[in-house]
């Protein structure tokens, strides 16, 4: 889905069994680029650095430049507008694209292609309106059907199962994703999720200054005794939706992962026919961090987008971005407590486990599994 990186993830297996996992981030440092340049070339240069949530991006550089500047910077209904936009056509992606492959099945290029036009052909309420109600007849019609069928919801696993079969092609996913068995580490051990912060709460965790250069590559919550490494994303924010938390309980947690992104699609189509609604949270948020310095955070589609920076003038002396992905792919993190501690029918098995692990937690960056060479193990 981008050219600016790669994830390499190199495992170790002795037969079906994970035993150790590293991920090489090659993902270039887009901030360091931005530094040294007027404020408003830096603003029109973020939306068009990135291949990915652009509109996201430029969202948050905007902010964090208000928060910087003492200037008040609320969402507008053409920000809220654009970033669901921007979130609804990453998670179609992975949707109706890559986890249709992942089980043998055709992609639904056609269906995305419309639905991607509709949502980038958005630029007024009664477009927004429109498109909102055809993503919701999606999730009813074609994804969660089988759900609506019953007057209740599953009893158990078995019939978790069934209700999804008759969800259309991410039913069959998630059906797939559950029959091919519980997944869990041993200890059951997995990542904190990273639920919605405010800025002044990021502002605080991060001691009223800069993040350090270090928090960059692998960002972890310092709300406790010890830094904590968290899962953000889909999952991160609906884990207490009734069918999302089911899956986590019965130990199925890519499923989970998928699940909630259907979810969130759900809302973010709520956001397009009724926004600004007072019963969601904004759809980001700034606050300053230190003289001439602030920080905007951005809830898109894989995750929380950080951008923090610092002006000195006109021109941007500092600039830390923090993406998603360096969340769920930290040494520590969810990937990494996921990827360990289980066994699997054999090598392929095990393989194919790995990735959907990685396709779940929805790197910005492209990314392979490969075993470490038997010489290397």
């Amino acid at each position: 889905m981008s050219g600016a990186g790669n994830l390499n993830i190199v495992v170790s297996l002795d037969g079906g069994r994970s035993l150790t996992a590293r991920v090489e981030n090659t993902r270039p440092r887009a901030a360091a680029v931005l530094v040294g340049r007027h404020v408003d070339e830096v603003l029109r240069m973020v939306p068009v650095l990135f291949s990915l949530c652009g509109r996201a991006q430029g969202i948050a550089a905007r902010a964090a430049v208000a928060a910087a500047r003492g200037e008040a910077c609320a969402p507008s209904i053409e920000d809220e507008r654009a970033i669901s936009c921007e979130a609804a056509q990453e998670h179609l992606w992975r949707l109706l694209l890559d986890w249709p492959t992942r089980f043998g099945r055709l992609p639904q290029r056609v269906r995305f292609a419309q639905l991607h036009h509709r949502l980038a052909q958005v630029n007024d309420t009664a477009a927004a309106f429109d498109v909102g109600g055809v993503l919701l007849d999606l999730v009813a019609k074609e994804l969660l059907s089988g759900f609506f069928l019953s007057m209740r919801e599953p009893a158990n696993l078995a019939e978790f199962v069934s209700a999804t079969r008759y969800g259309g092609f991410v039913g069959e996913t998630l059906a797939e994703l559950i029959e091919a068995g519980r997944w869990t580490p041993e200890g059951d051990k997995v990542a904190p999720l990273l639920t919605p912060h405010t800025a002044q709460e990021w502002a605080q965790m991060l001691g009223g200054t800069l993040p350090a250069p270090e928090f960059d590559r692998a960002p972890a919550w310092h709300g406790g005794a010890s830094p904590v490494v968290c899962e953000t994303g889909a999952l991160a924010r609906q884990s207490r939706s009734p069918l999302v938390a089911a899956l986590l309980g019965y130990g199925h947690r890519i499923a989970a992962r998928v699940f909630a992104q259907v979810v969130d699609l759900s809302d973010h189509a709520s956001r397009l026919r009724h926004p600004l609604a007072c019963d969601m949270q904004p759809c980001f948020d700034a606050a300053p961090l230190g003289e001439g310095a602030g920080l905007a955070c951005v809830e898109t589609s894989r995750g929380v987008l950080l951008h923090a920076l610092r002006l000195e003038g006109d021109i941007v002396a500092d600039y830390h971005i923090i993406a998603p992905t360096e969340w769920n792919f930290a040494p520590g993190g969810a990937f990494m407590q996921e990827a360990t501690g289980w066994e699997a029918e054999g090598r392929d098995a095990a393989l194919a486990r790995l990735d959907w692990l990685a396709l779940s937690l929805d790197p910005c960056v492209a990314f392979t599994v490969t075993q470490e060479a038997a010489e290397d193990a």
